[in-house]
C-alpha cells in the first residue's frame, strides 16, 4: 500500500512481523507525508531503518517504554548522501518555519530519528 509517491506501509513494518493496528496505519501514514516533505526538501532518497514496533518487538529491543514508534508516530531514517547531523539540521529547521509537524529528534552516529509528538523534544 502506497502512502506517499517515495513510502509505502510495508516500509514502516515490525521487524517481527506483527501486523499494523488500524490506529497505527492513520499515524503511520501522517508520518509518511511529513518524511515525503523531507525528502522532497533534500533532494535524497529516505531509508527507513526502524517504523513501527509491534510491543513485543520495541521491549525485545529495550526501546523507550512509551515509544512513538509502538504508535507509528515514529521513525528512524537514513538519507542517502547526507550526514545525520546535517539531516537532523534540516529537520529542525522545516520543524521552526512550520514545513512540518513538530516532534521529536536526535542525530545518532549513523540514523535520525524523527517523530511527530506536537512538540519538540531531543535528548
Amino acid at each position: 500500500m502506497r502512502l506517499t509517491k517515495n513510502f509505502t506501509l510495508q516500509e514502516f513494518a515490525s521487524k517481527d512481523g506483527a501486523p499494523f493496528p488500524q490506529e497505527v496505519v492513520k499515524n503511520l501514514s501522517v508520518l509518511a507525508k511529513q518524511l515525503q516533505i523531507i525528502r522532497d526538501e533534500i533532494g535524497h532518497p529516505i531509508s527507513i531503518t526502524s517504523g513501527y514496533r509491534s510491543p513485543a518487538h520495541n521491549a525485545k529491543i529495550k526501546g523507550a517504554k512509551h515509544s512513538y514508534h509502538t504508535k507509528g508516530m515514529a521513525a528512524d531514517i537514513k538519507v542517502q548522501g547526507v550526514e545525520p547531523k546535517e539531516v537532523a539540521a534540516v529537520i529542525k529547521r522545516m520543524m521552526d518555519t512550520g514545513m512540518i509537524l513538530k516532534g521529536g529528534l536526535k542525530a545518532y552516529s549513523s540514523w535520525v530519528h524523527y517523530d511527530f509528538r506536537g512538540e519538540f523534544v531531543s535528548w
